[in-house]
């Protein structure tokens, strides 16, 4: 787990697989699911029919088999499938915590009293690990001697020999106090699909449409001024800076006749501006490569390449720091030449831009672009953050 977990905030799903798994809510779906397995004897593997049967899965089962069946031998691992029921299903954190422990039926396991030795707890935390890495394809891996190292760490945490028992008290005091278990858990507790993100997106436009409203008081412009006094403006626009302010209007008004802003033009430069701030899982006002591979994404609805974000970070860096900033972003989107070349979509290779081309204040002062609304549904795969 450690620094590839602590770095990564959030998980976002984009898996069908992984969505369902996510719109589960623990107390409502996945206990009674766990109470009946447990009483028709926790078979320890499924073949298909029994995955089929335990889950009531319907539709596109095989696939979804398909994704725990990693060395295609028709079996599945049903602690593996039921822990990631487990941390992606909506519920409280310590519930799952409590859940993840009493799943396991050991021997010295069962009851309030219930223990748990070096090699199951090994068991335990591999089921975590391998079963979300199945169905997240995240962009890191955590091997088996990681495992058995933060095993290690829960056991020296309470002094505990590693021939000894483990409570169920001094398992959840470990998920609570070591980063890199809290960090996990977390990561898919507060996972996120991209159809989440997106109604995200659209609630924040709708929010900002009203404050146009108010301050239009029914004329089809607003003024500079009006948007800048505004701490209505201010609050749905995610307290920006007063020189991002500056540049968002500023932008708005570029090439308005009379100076004053229509709601097409506001839209078409708050627009990115949202979709940033969504992506911006850490709020820390720039994104990095990973995230910017999400922002692309929802930009484009399709998965980017590797090579095509690297290179769209590049062109768009204007300080080389490696970061993208809101204002680098928005500025860069709003210029007519860079959505053409995001124009070419994601099908080809990374977009043939000029050798050594930044994006130039001339450049920004060009006809503006909107952002194409992400279909829902359109995108497979995971970003992790």
């Amino acid at each position: 787990m450690g620094n590839k977990i602590c770095f990564h905030p959030r998980v976002v799903l984009t898996e069908d697989i992984a969505l369902h798994f996510k719109s589960s809510h623990l107390t409502r779906d996945v206990m009674p699911i766990i109470a009946k397995w447990q009483k028709e004897g926790s078979e320890l593997c499924f073949s298909l029919y029994d995955f089929e049967q335990t889950f009531d899965i319907v539709n596109e089962s095989e696939r979804q088999f398909r994704v725990f069946d990693t060395d295609a031998n028709g079996r599945v691992d049903a602690h593996e499938i039921l822990m990631v029921y487990i941390l992606l299903a909506s519920g409280e954190m310590q519930k799952k915590i409590d859940t993840v422990f009493t799943t396991f039926d050991f021997a010295g396991s069962r009851g309030s009293g219930g223990t748990i030795s070096f090699d199951e707890a090994m068991i335990m935390i591999d089921a975590c690990v391998k079963g979300v890495q199945k169905v997240c394809n995240m962009d890191f891996k955590i091997p088996d001697d990681e495992i058995f190292f933060y095993c290690k760490s829960m056991f020296d945490m309470h002094r505990v020999d590693h021939a000894g028992r483990i409570t169920q008290k001094q398992f959840t005091e470990w998920v609570g106090a070591d980063a890199s278990p809290r960090a996990f858990v977390n990561l898919f507790h507060n996972a996120q699909g991209l159809p989440d993100i997106y109604a995200e997106v659209q609630k924040t436009n709708l929010e900002q449409a009203r404050v146009f409203q108010i301050l239009a008081n029914g004329k089809l412009n607003v003024t500079q001024n009006a948007l800048m006094e505004s701490p209505g403006f201010q609050r749905v626009c995610s307290n920006a800076e007063p020189d991002e302010m500056q540049v968002l209007v500023g932008l708005m008004t570029h090439e308005s006749p009379d100076g004053t802003i229509s709601m097409d033009r506001y839209h078409a430069v708050l627009r990115p501006w949202n979709i940033f701030n969504e992506c911006d899982l850490d709020k820390s006002g720039t994104l990095d490569e990973k995230e910017m591979e999400i922002l692309l994404w929802i930009q484009m609805r399709k998965r980017p390449t590797t090579e095509f974000v690297k290179e769209f970070v590049g062109f768009i860096d204007s300080d080389g720091n490696g970061d993208i900033n809101r204002k680098e972003w928005v500025q860069a989107i709003t210029d007519s030449y860079l959505v053409k070349q995001l124009g070419a979509k994601l099908g080809n290779p990374a977009p043939k831009l000029e050798a050594g081309r930044r994006i130039t204040k001339t450049d920004r002062l060009q006809r503006s672009s909107t952002i194409d609304r992400p279909e829902s549904g359109s995108s497979k795969g995971v970003a992790a953050r």
